[in-house]
């Protein structure tokens, strides 16, 4: 709105059309606040010498513009009008700023100063002027905004200092001070959104302190740490200043929680930084944080971060970028450039590797023909494959050259370096066809060489297996080849003439464990099953079980490994050996321990704990000692057992599986597990796909899902209720109730087949954890009562669940509702609640509808009936003693007392359960129940009539039969 110049003082008589006509045109658009903006600049401008009633121009712009300031004060977040009335403000302090800078430009201009030389001295821009006086005031006025009741009012104070604060020019000392100490504090407010605004005020308010990481920079880091809220923690990511000091803390953001902000970590923050300012330490962990993700938006992210920013800065020098990062030790390097190739795949499509290259391969060189290679390899894309894959003849070669210069290298600096190239020309050599038979040769036998060299590498005799299995003609071809090779390792061990024991005790030593090495990874290429008469057979007599016997440590670890592959292949072998790796796994420590419980697993995987379990007694002791290794201390054997123990539920090898299910629950949600991120990470994924894979392990989870709550309601009572620190009760049971959810089943279910109808019977068993959760109720702790009350309500239970079961939560329901056991509100209005859901689904308007008569005559109801009337007995077993007195006033006449109560009476119950009674909001305040008063009234009505009929029947009738015939 274009406002004329007027210095008279009717243009404070018109500020408040003015001012409002602005802020109006203001709400109106999302564009054009720079004009609006502007305008009142301008008009600020022309009231600053105007005078009206003792006030003077700039004093009467200030209070109207605070006046309709305060308006949208209140108003709640993301409404459009107001949001667009703070950025009219934060525009209009940015174009008082900039016309400021302007002014004092142009009159340092005409004082005859240099235009480039105007911002050489700081403090020529610190002059007073009416804007700079009105942002003071603005400032010092939202800041007292800080401390309102309301949340929405110090919201709206902490966005407009937020985004008000980056053209503040220079402010006064004392109120910077200030800024920064209320700031402080809004940073702690419990409202999310005041946290996000006062943090990004904050972060620009940086620039005044005097070191990297000053007090206003650890406040923020804290933040960006503890944080509960990811969009705080996304907020001071975005905008903390980024210096040697801080990378380190923002770097930890690649393992946030919170997809979004991992994200916003490739994508924004990052980007702008040289990777050669990080270490090769912290290079490593980013990138695998990245292609490791689980989440595919933050992968990519993290590849568009390699191929945009850092290929950019390596001046799109592939060879540049490898040589930054260990491709050596790395083990991530691998997976990143298959990622980097996959999402631009024209890089290895451009790539050329000429003869001379082969000739002089340097680790990274290496490093990029194998990966291009393997990225050719697995799109099947032969042409580029053949065009850059050398013949057999010449990797031959390739290997021998380079194996004779790792041979001659003395310097250990250099060798590691060597022997990487070897490797990756080993796995080089992997991708080749050898379709000449004159290559194939020379390869066989150039492998067998390598074999043979004392000082090989583990992982190239990995290599040279997978070609020689490639180079054989069958799986006898390659065992045959492959226990030659064991026998040459043996039979040119060096001899040691002149040395002492120990010298002779260590070459037999090596000689032992290389030995092993081959035969495990030969058993690990072979499938056929074992036959006594096979090379391999030997190889077992010779070398695995001397080394299972042997007293070397080292030695038993690699044959408890070679044997347990060989189980795998031989059933009976498994039997006869299972208990010698029970043994190692009770008696065992470290790594023996772990290969032992590893072996275990494996087999009881294969066969199945039936088949095994004779050898060590009863299935249940080989579960137990499975059980034993789920409390161990080291967390790498407890995330094994777990992990061992998931696999065997899922494939449906342990005979009882509810009680491991059970077991594994708790494990889960045990705080003493909450470190073991391996254990968690795998039981995580574990539980929904065992539930969601068939109806009948979703059965598995329906039946211990309340005896699980009930354990977890005791081990988590302690339990801080911080999301951070972990899941709560009431998280706890929403988790196992979804995951015994059917209707989820059936939905998954229904993506693959055109079947989508729920089965009622189905729905049944998921509703039978409502009727377990109310008796169980009766007998738990207030705490646990609690927990089970307010999972009832998370029970997704509809029109497709059994009438009978209906009937018997009610009934349940009611008697819980009459002994009163819930003392807090909460619990009472989830009972409430939960009968208002039952009510709906018996299709009745209250309680009074409810006709209980003709429930007795049917047989589904006479358990619950059953389960009440125990109550009632186990009451008068406990309120015995404080009953003394009461019991004495009504006593029974001896008469009376001589005839027998009915073990169990449905109309006694009946009697008890009154159904129009409403849920009573104090505590039990009685001994008995109601049910055992309605009870004994109603012995009492019996006996009076047994009575009478006594005086009219024949002395043979027997008063029993009458209580038997009312039963």
């Amino acid at each position: 709105m274009p406002v004329k110049k007027n210095t008279s003082p009717d243009v404070i008589a018109s500020l408040r059309s003015v001012v409002p006509g602005i802020f109006d045109a203001a709400q109106r658009s999302g564009t054009g606040h720079r004009k609006h903006a502007v305008a009142l600049y301008n008009l600020q401008l022309q009231c600053h010498d105007a005078d009206s009633e003792g006030l003077t121009g700039e004093d009467a712009f200030n209070k109207e513009f605070i006046r309709n300031l305060n308006k949208i004060l209140g108003i709640k977040k993301r409404e459009p009008s107001a949001e667009k009335v703070v950025k009219l403000v934060a525009t209009f302090v940015q174009v008082s700023y900039e016309k400021d800078v302007q002014t004092l430009a142009q009159s340092k201009v005409k004082a005859g100063a240099d235009a480039d030389d105007v911002f050489e001295d700081d403090e020529e821009l610190d002059v007073d002027t009416a804007s700079s006086r009105f942002v003071e005031l603005l400032i010092k006025y939202l800041l007292q905004g800080f401390q309102a009741k309301e949340k929405l009012t110090r919201l709206r104070c902490c966005q407009i200092v937020a985004m008000s604060v980056t053209s503040l020019g220079e402010i006064d000392e004392e109120l910077y001070f200030d800024l920064v100490k209320r700031l402080s504090e809004r940073i702690r407010d419990k409202e999310a959104g005041i946290r996000v605004h006062a943090a990004i005020a904050l972060s620009k308010l940086q620039s005044g302190e005097d070191s990297d990481v000053g007090e206003v920079t650890e406040a923020l880091l804290g933040l960006m740490q503890n944080d509960p809220s990811a969009e705080v923690r996304r907020a001071v990511l975005l905008n903390i200043a980024k210096s040697p000091g801080t990378l380190p803390y923002v770097l930890e953001r690649a393992r946030d929680v919170d997809a979004t902000n991992r994200k916003c970590l490739f994508l924004k923050v990052m980007p702008p930084i040289d990777y050669r300012l990080l270490s090769i330490e912290d290079r490593e962990r980013l990138l695998a944080a990245g292609v490791n993700d689980r989440d595919a938006n933050v992968k990519r992210a993290c590849v568009r971060m390699i191929g945009e920013s850092w290929l950019t800065f390596a001046n799109q020098n592939l060879l540049e970028l490898t040589s930054s990062l260990d491709v050596v030790d790395s083990p991530a390097a691998a997976r990143v450039m298959q990622a980097l190739f996959a999402a631009y795949p024209e890089i290895p499509e451009n790539l050329q590797f000429d003869a001379e290259l082969w000739e002089a391969l340097t680790p990274e060189m290496a490093f990029i023909i194998r990966s291009t290679l393997e990225f050719f390899s697995e799109r099947k894309d032969a042409d580029n494959v053949d065009k850059h894959l050398p013949e057999a003849m010449r990797l031959a070669r390739l290997l021998e050259t380079f194996g004779a210069k790792l041979e001659g290298e003395q310097d250990d600096e250099l060798r590691p370096d060597l022997e990487f190239v070897i490797h990756q020309l080993l796995l080089v050599a992997k991708m080749s066809d050898f379709p000449d038979e004159l290559g194939r040769r020379e390869m066989l036998t150039l492998m067998r060489k390598m074999v043979l060299v004392p000082e090989i590498p583990e992982n190239n005799i990995e290599a040279i297996a997978d070609i020689i299995r490639k180079l054989s003609i069958n799986e006898q071809d390659f065992i045959r080849i492959m226990v030659e090779v064991v026998s040459d390792v043996r039979e040119l061990a060096p001899t040691v003439t002149k040395a002492s024991p120990d010298d002779v005790r260590l070459e037999a030593l090596l000689v032992g464990i290389k030995s092993l090495i081959i035969i495990k990874y030969i058993l690990q290429r072979c499938f056929d099953p074992l036959s006594e008469g096979s090379s391999m057979y030997g190889l077992l007599t010779e070398c695995v079980v001397p080394a299972v016997q042997s007293s070397e440590t080292v030695l038993q670890e690699y044959g408890i490994e070679c044997l347990a592959l060989c189980c795998l292949l031989d059933k009976s072998l498994a039997v006869d050996n299972i208990i010698l790796f029970a043994q190692a796994v009770k008696q065992g420590s470290g790594e023996l321990h772990a290969k032992g419980l590893a072996a275990l697993l494996d087999i009881a995987f294969m066969y199945g704990i039936a088949d095994l379990a004779p050898s060590l007694g009863e299935p249940s002791d080989f579960v137990s000692l499975l059980y034993a290794e789920l409390e161990s201390e080291d967390e790498r054997i407890q995330a094994t057992a777990g992990e061992g123990i998931a696999k065997l539920l899922y494939a449906h090898r342990i005979p009882d599986p509810s009680d491991v299910l059970e077991e594994l629950l708790v494990l889960y949600y045990h705080p003493d597990t909450s470190g073991n991120d391996a254990l968690r990470q795998c039981l995580t994924y574990f539980f929904p796909a065992f539930s969601y894979m068939a109806h009948d392990n979703q059965a598995v989870m329906q039946q211990v899902a309340v005896r699980a709550v009930c354990r977890l309601a005791g081990v988590l009572k302690q339990q801080n209720s911080d999301a951070q620190s972990g899941a709560t009760h009431g998280q706890a049971a929403q988790q196992i109730v979804t995951w015994s959810d059917p209707r989820i089943l059936d939905a998954i279910a229904a993506m693959s087949s055109s079947s989508s109808v729920r089965s009622s019977v189905r729905m049944g068993t998921y509703s039978q954890i409502a009727v377990d959760a109310l008796k169980r109720i009766f007998s738990e702790s207030p705490p646990t009562r609690k927990v089970l009350v307010q999972m009832l309500n998370k029970l997704a239970l509809d029109e497709n669940t059994p009438h009978t079961q209906l009937q018997q939560m009610f009934v349940l329901v009611r008697t819980l509702a009459q002994q009163g056991l819930f003392s807090d509100m909460i619990s009472r209005n989830a009972l409430a609640k939960f009968e208002a859901l039952l009510l709906k689904l018996l299709e009745v308007e209250s309680v009074d509808d409810v006709n209980l008569e003709s429930w007795l005559e049917e047989p589904e109801m006479v358990p619950i009936f059953e389960f009440i009337s125990s109550l009632d007995e186990d009451d008068d077993a406990t309120s015995s003693a404080s009953d003394d007195n009461e019991d004495a006033e009504h006593s029974q006449s001896p008469s009376e007392s001589d005839q027998e109560t009915p073990e169990w009476s449905s109309r006694n119950v009946l009697t008890g359960l009154n159904v129009s009674s409403a849920i009573p909001i104090a505590t039990k305040t009685r001994t008995r129940s109601p049910l055992k008063r309605g009870r004994e009234q109603h012995i009492e009505e019996l006996n009076r009539e047994i009575d009478e009929l006594l005086d009219t029947d024949d002395e043979d009738d027997d008063p029993e039969s009458y209580l038997s015939a009312e039963d």
